[in-house]
């Protein structure tokens, strides 16, 4: 937006160096794109953020100047309103629309009078045209406050205006001279012929617009929903500088003003009177209520890392508006980007100065800090690359009913918040099992989304895939496919504080092939063969193996404790036990881990065999590998012994498993 120095002098002393009024304007967050001179002036031209409608006027910049500086503004002098009895003009208003409407209606006005020329200059340093006295009025207290208004021509309105949803097809013609067709149920102001006067927000029509021969004014002061004006904008492909403005949320308590300013500015030239009278329509919104919210002190310190004292922090915001009651404060209704305590430190460190804010360590350990930086780094160095999918998925993917739908979703595929990382990683691995890849491993980090009552969980998980052959190279005479022990390997590389439990039930994995993954007796994730009814319309030629893990702060690996490898020589006994098929071995393995020895290291299962011809028996033999090693001597046979015998004696007493003979 560009506006005039000597304008934005009037409401508020500017410093005499652009540098220095460009330097203080950056600091706001109010980027300076350029300032060029113009005669006696100078053109500020600036880029405004989304957010900050508010400042989308000469007013609404020195309003935000002045909080800087801690400095007064002068306010336009405008003239004094009176609310009418009694609404002769507008026959209904469907609240959605247009919650606060308001009006005033001037007779007899000469408008082929000359626009003063300050207002002329000033309109055309903001490129916009000078039209007539009404339009030029109407424009000029728009860039000077921020509220748009528009002036229809009365003689051309048949009865009351209504604005309201369109109940059928019509056409109308802009005041850009071009032709719109209007589909039903499209927000118009309409006449009760149903001639269609306005888009609201966004353009009026050719057939009341204000020419020379206008002699009756109807002017429009309203607040229209900005997500509305947004659609219509798009619909029709059409920004005007009204829609700019109402798209990014225009003061709600603004409409009255900028009637009385616009009165004001008319009477000065007219003569039509001192008092403003204004027609009121007001309906009950959530979006026309301030802001309030209990006054949070202690985030400031937190979340700056510096000690700001309470008064100066009050006073920065005093001095933005807002309003402190007790323990609660009240956002202006002019500031629609604040509804919380974290905007409102935002707002402090940006008055307060960023320059001004040291840099703090961050309180987190280096320990924490440091596994969480480095997974991706670990991963990458087990093989695996990182994608970035996007966080919808198709329906068909969601098992859950009440699973988060997109109400405009971008296709069918998606269409719904995804709560699996998953469905991504397999659109993936088709993908590039497609373009030849016969080795593939890839990870993603990112947010799930699930509905829990009435709150929305958004964990962050860790979830990779394997398909294909361990090595991509066909020369590998050794090269297998990938499997679930691949997979575990991985995940105690990754989370070495993790044990593994058989799993139930499972969504996406099969539940003969996977397992849960544990942390301190807790379900932390899952892992194993994605289930064959997840993989059947994908035409993949061998089976994907995954993992996804929730990602916790405890389930990082600052509780290992790492010791010195031993220089002595490690000495591996088979042990082979004879068990039922429905004997869990591994939990018995667990159970002797748990027990002490002097020598013993481990103990993990080496070899499984089943006599093919004695099926029937429901027996297996299983084949016990045990690690023993000193860390100060050789072992002896004693020693060796020793260990044995207590694993053989806690196999055979304790957990009753038959040993094999030699």
């Amino acid at each position: 937006m560009k506006i005039s120095k000597n304008w934005l002098s009037n409401f508020i002393s500017t410093p005499k160096s652009n540098d220095k009024l460009e330097s203080d304007l950056t600091k706001l967050g109010l980027e300076v794109d350029s300032i060029n001179k113009d005669k006696d002036d100078y053109i500020i031209d600036i880029e405004f953020t989304p957010n900050r409608g508010d400042c989308l006027s000469v007013y609404g910049t020195a309003r935000d100047l002045g909080a800087y500086k801690g400095k007064k503004i002068n306010k336009p002098a405008c003239s004094k309103s009176v609310t009418a009895k009694i609404n002769t003009k507008i026959k209904n208003i469907n609240s959605a629309i247009s919650p606060e409407y308001r009006y005033m209606i001037l007779n007899d006005i000469d408008v082929s009078a000359e626009t003063p020329k300050y207002i002329t200059r000033r309109l055309k340093q903001s490129d916009i045209a000078s039209v007539n006295i009404i339009v030029d009025i109407s424009n000029y207290v728009m860039l000077e406050v921020g509220q748009p208004t528009h002036a229809f021509d009365l003689d051309k309105i048949n009865g009351k205006l209504s604005i309201v949803q369109l109940k059928r097809k019509n056409k109308f013609l802009g005041i850009d001279n071009k032709e719109y067709k209007v589909d039903k149920d499209t927000e118009v102001i309409i006449d009760e012929k149903n001639i269609i006067h306005a888009i609201p927000g966004v353009i009026g029509s050719k057939l009341s617009s204000v020419t020379s021969s206008t002699q009756n004014i109807l002017f429009e002061s309203a607040f229209f929903t900005p997500d509305i004006v947004r659609l219509l904008s798009r619909k029709f492909r059409i920004q005007t500088d009204s829609s700019y403005r109402f798209e990014r949320g225009v003061d709600f308590n603004l409409s009255d003003y900028a009637l009385s300013r616009i009165h004001f500015l008319l009477n000065e030239i007219f003569n039509i009177g001192s008092k403003c009278i204004i027609s009121k329509i007001s309906k009950q919104s959530k979006l026309t209520k301030k802001k309030q919210f209990e006054f949070d002190t202690k985030l400031f310190n937190r979340i700056l890392g510096i000690d700001i004292d309470i008064k100066k922090i009050k006073l920065i915001l005093m001095n933005l508006g807002i309003i402190f009651k007790g323990k609660t404060v009240i956002i202006p209704s002019y500031r629609s980007d604040i509804s919380n305590n974290y905007d409102l430190v935002e707002e402090v460190s940006r008055i307060y100065g960023f320059d001004n804010i040291k840099e703090v360590p961050l309180e987190n350990s280096e320990t924490q800090y440091h596994f969480h930086s480095s997974l991706n780094d670990r991963l990458v160095t087990l093989g695996y690359k990182e994608v970035i999918n996007f966080t919808f998925i198709a329906k068909n993917y969601s098992d859950k009913p009440n699973s988060l739908e997109l109400s405009n979703p971008i296709s069918k595929e998606k269409s719904v918040m995804r709560e699996s990382l998953l469905p991504g990683l397999l659109s993936n691995i088709v993908y590039n099992s497609n373009r030849q890849h016969k080795s593939i491993q890839l990870f993603e980090r990112g947010k799930v989304y699930f509905k829990h009552r009435a709150k929305i969980i958004e964990p962050k998980v860790l979830s990779a895939v394997v398909y294909g052959n361990k090595s991509s190279l066909d020369l590998v005479s050794d090269g297998y496919l990938y499997g679930l022990g691949d997979l575990k390997s991985d995940i105690l590389s990754i989370f070495p504080n993790v044990t593994f439990a058989h799993n139930k039930s499972s969504v996406y994995f099969d539940k003969d092939n996977s397992l849960s993954v544990m942390m301190d007796s807790k379900v932390v994730g899952e892992c194993g063969l994605i289930s064959s009814n997840v993989t059947k319309d994908l035409n993949l030629k061998s089976s994907v193996y995954a993992f996804e893990i929730i990602e916790q702060d405890d389930i990082s690996d600052n509780k290992v404790i790492f010791n010195e490898l031993s220089q002595f020589p490690a000495v591996f006994k088979d042990i082979t036990v004879v068990t039922n098929i429905n004997i869990n071995v591994s939990n018995i393995i667990d159970e002797i881990k748990k027990e002490s020895y002097k020598y013993m290291k481990n103990i993990r299962i080496k070899d499984i065999f089943i006599n093919k011809d004695n099926l029937n028996s429901n027996n297996r033999n299983v084949t016990l590998e045990v690690c023993l090693q000193s860390d100060i001597k050789t072992l002896q046979d004693k020693d060796i012994l020793d260990d044995i015998n207590k694993v053989i004696s806690s196999l055979t007493n304790k957990h009753k498993i038959q040993i094999q003979e030699a």
